[in-house]
């Protein structure tokens, strides 16, 4: 896949612009505060309906504006796909794709398959497992749509379980109801955990390539998924449907107790293993990017196993995260990619892949394409 064109309306600090992409590297260069990063955000939007930074649409209208547009022309194979993405404050937001108007934001994933790279990306590594689940979910989401209903219907679930368990010490209306919404849970939590116990295994010989590589064979790494019963290797979605009625039924007091819902795919984990160890206590830094960087590369290639097509990679200003050694091994990994870079640092246009790549100038709001 591969965007051609991109339409900014009211948006962040973009008044309008429209931007042609290269079909390879692609760099956004300039100051600090210009609007390099909300190029990249607009494009993550197209994809997943979501801002990597903000969950508030508001925070994206350009200052005394009613509401912005974005829109991406973006080709795969003969493939062509246009998504509009508008927002206002008196109407709220909505999506086109191909002139066919969405009923909800969410409906636009699948169509485009983007990768975001970031220095937050690290905390994936090092952060708590909700930023983990949340790493697995916009991946999942992206090529699934079976897993995208899922989720929605079980996170649904969680949310009213969670109300009648704290009103359900005094209310016993909701004795009689619980035991189905477990059973829906169990139903939508086991295709939950199925698909992501299926996915981490590939991610997880994809990254162990990965970190062999950029390691020069010297360290091994690990990816573990830890949900409410045991992985296996031949299970289906129904043992993990199964496994997880059963916890919430022999649960059910210590829930109601506590108030919570104690047990599925909301509280899942992966471990991220090197050499055996934890890498969130154990790992320098340099390591803990490295595993974020071999993490990202495994995406990639997974994504294209899964779609039959490359995604798109956006880089936010990880080239001053990086040193020589990881940066030269970034740049092999994007070959036949389009990536669209931003940096601070021109120098780097001076080397290997870069020196080829298409070039935008960014100042105040304003790209320019550099010949």
């Amino acid at each position: 896949m591969r965007v051609e064109r991109l339409e900014l309306k009211n948006f962040r600090n973009y008044a309008y612009q429209s931007i042609e992409f290269g079909d390879s590297i692609n760099i956004l260069y300039g100051e600090n505060a210009q609007g390099k990063t909300n190029v990249l955000e607009a494009l993550y939007i197209t994809a997943t309906g979501k801002s990597q930074r903000t969950s508030n649409y508001q925070e994206m209208v350009r200052t005394g504006c009613e509401g912005f547009e974005i829109s991406l022309r973006a080709v795969s194979g003969e493939r062509i796909s246009q998504v509009d993405i508008r927002y206002s404050r008196e109407k709220g937001k909505y999506a086109e794709v191909n002139g066919i108007r969405r009923d909800r934001i969410s409906d636009i994933l699948g169509t485009l398959n983007m990768i975001f790279f970031s220095p937050e990306t690290l905390d994936i590594v090092k952060g708590s497992p909700q930023q983990r689940r949340k790493f697995l979910d916009i991946l999942l989401c992206q090529v699934s749509k079976n897993y995208l209903y899922s989720l929605q219907q079980y996170n649904q679930l969680v949310k009213n379980k969670s109300l009648a368990l704290k009103k359900g010490r005094n209310e016993r209306k909701y004795d009689e109801i619980i035991p189905i919404w477990n059973a829906n849970m169990a139903k939508h939590g086991g295709r939950i955990a199925y698909i992501r116990d299926r996915t981490i295994k590939r991610l997880n010989q994809y990254m162990k390539e990965e970190i062999r590589r950029i390691s020069r064979q010297r360290e091994e790494s690990d990816l573990i998924y830890r949900t409410f019963t045991d992985c296996i290797n031949d299970a289906d979605e129904a043992y993990y449907a199964e496994k997880l009625e059963i916890r919430m039924r022999e649960g059910m007091n210590k829930e109601k107790e506590l108030g919570q819902c104690l047990y599925g795919p909301h509280r899942d984990d992966v471990e991220i293993l090197l050499n055996g160890m934890n890498s969130r206590h154990y790992c320098s830094q340099g390591q803990q990017r490295s595993l974020a960087l071999a993490l990202v590369l495994s995406e990639l290639k997974w994504i294209e196993e899964i779609r039959g097509d490359t995604p798109v990679l956006l880089l936010d200003d990880v080239m001053s995260e990086l040193d020589q050694s990881r940066q030269e091994y970034l740049m092999k990994g994007l070959s036949g990619i389009q990536t669209i870079i931003t940096t601070t640092d021109d120098h780097i246009m001076g080397h290997g892949l870069f020196e080829k790549a298409d070039r935008y100038r960014v100042i105040s709001g304003t790209v320019t394409r550099m010949i």
